[in-house]
């Protein structure tokens, strides 16, 4: 199976990786040029079906970021590493004889090349170097490399920006381009390659939801007609408020993300909630629907991953509960404290989003939505497992008791 990869570069680049089509059978690469990374902007809308798009660098892939979250097909770009400079520096020194400190150089990370030069004990001397970022002023990088040469400073310039080399040469500044090696290049179009197959297999995946309507209402042939379209689903109807779907994981997820959910909402006069569940087989992902059916209030929807992963509620904000763990870390405080993945997976993300380490239960409670008696219930099992600890008291109100002050003493990162 060819895979088609969209690729967006300056027309040298688009060049060298025309030479090497030969030896990426299985890829066919449809190219778009351009003349400054920024333009890659514009690029992107015009971009034919494809299963992945390459950038021929972080420039263009960093001006694109809003536009390529867009896209339906995952991303990859050529990064600028230590294997690229030190082929530039290598080639330059063996071909100009030109020392490395009347070299000028602008790239992306500076310290790559302070690495390189002290693993090859070098780091008494260094190139110029002027820092570039999606901020750079074209005419700025110009003069950086133009003043140092014209000053008698500099002897050659290495640039990272095809626009750059086009305008110094015009200027009749001495300058080479950063030489991409082979290497690299092909190692990028073949990662890029592989993110498209594992997207493709992934939303392959087999996706089951429920629909289950309030009131014991029912839903017109023809509204469900339009929400099994909207997924590319089969429909079965088990009982006049409760109906299956059958579709992929690809659908499912492109109709979550843009919000389908609201539009079943509105088609439906009725409340309802929605429930999916992903897995390898039928069995799987109808399993992981009927489990996250219960978490569903009206008008919402939940979906359980293959890998156990809960999110929800859409169409409104949207969390991330893990119902399994493999850390062993955490598996072993699941089995002492007797807590579900689930509880676990809230507490860390409280933990994570919660401004300070300190916190009461009154503060727990709120963020998972559960009674005071279940949060006390979480916090005592907790402390008695040395996983939190009580540091204090607070009583913000005249009467009553104080209330405790805890902290987490598991990781919650991970």
């Amino acid at each position: 199976m060819i895979t088609r990869i969209a690729v967006l570069g300056s027309t040298d680049f688009i060049e060298r990786l025309k030479q090497l089509e030969e030896e990426l059978p299985t890829i066919r690469l449809d190219y778009y040029i351009y003349n400054s990374p920024i333009e890659a902007i514009d690029i992107v809308p015009n971009i034919t079906p494809c299963d992945a798009v390459f950038f021929s660098g972080s420039l263009p892939y960093l001006y694109t970021k809003e536009r390529r979250e867009q896209l339906p097909v995952p991303t990859h770009y050529l990064k600028q590493d230590g294997t690229a400079i030190a082929t530039t520096l290598l080639s330059t020194c063996y071909s100009n004889f030109i020392p490395i400190q009347e070299i000028s150089i602008d790239l992306i990370e500076p310290q790559l090349v302070h690495g390189l030069l002290q693993d090859v004990g070098q780091s008494e001397q260094h190139p110029y170097m002027m820092i570039i970022d999606p901020t750079f002023n074209l005419q700025e990088v110009v003069a950086f490399h133009s003043k140092l040469q014209e000053n008698g400073q500099s002897s050659l310039a290495i640039t990272s920006i095809h626009a750059v080399y086009q305008e110094l040469r015009v200027n009749n500044i001495s300058v080479i381009p950063m030489i991409d090696p082979k290497s690299s290049i092909i190692k990028g179009i073949e990662e890029t390659k592989s993110m498209a197959l594992l997207a493709k297999s992934q939303s392959a995946k087999i996706a089951v939801g429920y629909i289950q309507l309030m009131n014991d209402s029912t839903i017109s042939d023809e509204v469900l007609k339009k929400i099994s379209s909207s997924i590319h689903a089969s429909v079965v109807k088990s009982e006049d408020y409760f109906y299956t779907l059958f579709s992929t994981q690809g659908a499912v997820q492109k109709a979550l993300e843009n919000n389908t959910i609201n539009t079943w909402l509105n088609l439906v006069s009725s409340p309802l909630k929605v429930a999916f569940g992903f897995g390898k087989t039928v069995t799987e992902a109808t399993k992981n629907a009927k489990d996250a059916l219960p978490y569903v209030a009206e008008n919402t929807a939940y979906l359980i991953t293959d890998n156990k992963e809960l999110l929800g509620p859409y169409p409104n904000n949207q969390k991330q509960v893990q119902l399994k763990t493999n850390d062993p870390v955490l598996a072993q405080l699941a089995k002492e404290t007797t807590l579900s993945p689930a509880n676990l997976s809230k507490i860390m993300q409280f933990s994570r989003s919660h401004k300070s380490t300190e916190f009461t239960a009154y503060d727990l409670e709120i963020y998972l939505q559960v009674s005071r008696r279940t949060t006390e219930r979480i916090l005592k099992k907790l402390v008695n497992h040395g996983y939190a600890h009580i540091i204090g008291e607070e009583m913000t109100y005249q009467q009553g008791r104080p209330r405790a002050v805890y902290e987490i003493n598991f990781p919650t990162y991970v």
